[in-house]
């Protein structure tokens, strides 16, 4: 659906009659006008980059005719620059044998590497390969489930059974040393640990923080003794602030050297994110990590492996605001408050409505949290990419992984609760820009400019509200404006109320 193209009179003002010379080095008292991105101001010095859930899907044979093509091109445009790609254990084991005795020692078992999951998980990582994309790939559940007719009972020690971290290895060494997928940075120590449920709801139900810390000694034991050294174990994976403190606290006292990251999944309000709340929960863990753990941020960093808004969820497990602008603005707003409170990388869910069902692929009902869907039985207007795909391309296109990511002190919730803004340069200096959102229901009027030089003499302006932003004849997101300029000189804009802007020097 192709946009109206608005008129930007009134919406941008330049004052790029003068540039920002160098005679004003020191930092003035904070001018919530006038915004500038300077070298005080970097919070990441190489950014880890953003990504969408890719995982292996439960079942190809729903895909409509022509849906992996969309699949294939609408992640070309993307550009991605991270995954996490979640499989089930028990798509490829197969065989299991317990011996006749209680000893996990002694089982047996064995993989098919061949059936319609696997040829899936590995079209994705080939993928993946190909574009250097960063994989983050995990198991969402153990094997089996308490009650008759289990043969292994693992659930009783859940991932600290030492079959768990057997199976990972075989795995991953099937597909990092066999098949040569090393775009396989991180493994994910299960979904969700601290999200226990009941037996008859979730696999997770006996878990505790002590069972998922034992289960990570014995899969880093494992992995190294694969000479899987390089693969890094997601640090939690946990959802919600509550349950990453608790999970958090334990991994920076305990274990912080066999993890690679301190990750979460994070589902939050409208109202959080609105009123700037988020940012401020991120800073507070993060300042809580760094207590007992100072290697955060610089051997560790802190991810969010599933990002999402929880307005709208249904008992289906499905969002009903996924295709509004709304939702688009305000994961905007929820990414930027994720950088200003220190985060490294972050991965939306998620792609494509296909890859889950409601418990298992025999349902019919797909999990609706996707961009779009390539479902054969979805309406065309599910099939369309959602608002959100456009929103997100203009960031995974600015916010490149290796960019220096600058949160300047405007970013203060006593200062204005309702806006927020961040810069990016490349490290070459040759591409950047910046992004601000306005969660208030007027208008603002600010300034920007970076201090730190940049190339280019145009700068495109993307205006992203529910009225605001271009579609052009490919479908894709293109500028409400192009014009003579520079990310060096100061540039004053007047965003609209519930709308984000994002000024770059490339076309996004």
């Amino acid at each position: 659906m192709k946009k109206e193209r608005i008129s930007l009179l009134g919406l941008v003002t330049l004052l790029s009659v003068f540039s920002c010379g160098k005679g004003n080095e020191t930092k003035p008292v904070v001018d919530k006008e006038n915004i500038s991105f300077a070298s005080g101001d970097i919070i990441q010095k190489s950014f880890g980059g953003l990504g969408v859930e890719w995982g292996a899907y439960e079942d190809t044979d729903k895909i409509a005719e022509g849906g992996w093509e969309r699949v294939i091109k609408y992640m070309d445009h993307l550009k991605a620059s991270r995954i996490r790609l979640m499989i089930n254990y028990d798509w490829f084991c197969q065989d299991f044998d317990n011996k006749g005795n209680t000893d996990p020692e002694d089982d047996t078992w064995t993989y098919n590497f061949t059936n319609k999951y696997a040829r899936n998980m590995i079209e994705i990582l080939e993928y993946c390969q190909v574009h250097h994309m960063d994989v983050a790939f995990g198991a969402w559940n153990v094997i089996g489930t308490v009650g008759e007719g289990d043969v292994w009972c693992m659930m009783e020690k859940v991932t600290s059974d030492i079959r768990w971290a057997k199976i990972t290895a075989d795995v991953l060494s099937f597909l990092v040393k066999e098949k040569g997928f090393t775009c396989i940075k991180w493994f994910v120590n299960s979904n969700e640990p601290n999200y226990k449920g009941t037996k008859e709801t979730s696999k997770n139900w006996n878990n505790t923080y002590e069972i998922w810390e034992q289960g990570v000694k014995n899969v880093r034991k494992a992995l190294d003794e694969a000479n899987l050294k390089n693969i890094g174990i997601v640090g939690g994976d946990t959802t919600g602030f509550e349950g990453t403190e608790e999970y958090f606290t334990g991994i920076s006292k305990n274990i912080p050297d066999l993890v690679a990251d301190y990750g979460a999944h994070l589902y939050l309000s409208n109202i959080a994110v609105d009123r700037g709340e988020m940012m401020e929960q991120i800073r507070t863990i993060y300042k809580m990590v760094k207590k007992n753990d100072k290697g955060i941020g610089v051997v560790r960093d802190a991810d969010i492996w599933e990002a999402g808004l929880r307005d709208g969820k249904t008992a289906l497990d499905c969002q009903s605001l996924i295709a509004t602008p709304d939702y688009a603005i305000r994961m905007v707003d929820f990414t930027l408050q994720c950088l200003a409170g220190g985060v490294n990388g972050i991965v939306y869910w998620d792609f494509d409505d296909a890859m889950h069902f409601m418990y298992s692929a025999n349902s019919t009902t797909p999990k609706e949290w996707g961009m779009f869907s390539s479902l054969a039985g979805a309406s065309s207007r599910k099939q369309e990419l959602r608002p959100w795909y456009h929103s997100t391309c203009l960031l995974t296109h600015l916010f490149e992984k290796g960019n220096k990511i600058y949160s300047p002190a405007q970013n203060d919730t006593t200062l204005d609760n309702s806006f927020r803004t961040i810069g990016t340069v490349s490290q070459d200096g040759k591409k950047g820009g910046y992004v601000a959102v306005n969660a208030g229901t007027n208008s603002t009027r600010r300034s920007f400019y970076i201090k730190d030089a940049v190339e280019g003499e145009n700068l495109y302006i993307y205006y992203f509200g529910k009225d605001t932003y271009r579609l052009g004849d490919d479908g894709f997101i293109e500028p409400n404006d192009v014009i003579e300029g520079s990310l060096n000189k100061r540039l004053t804009l007047t965003i609209p109320g519930r709308s984000a802007v994002i000024i770059s020097n490339t076309r996004l």
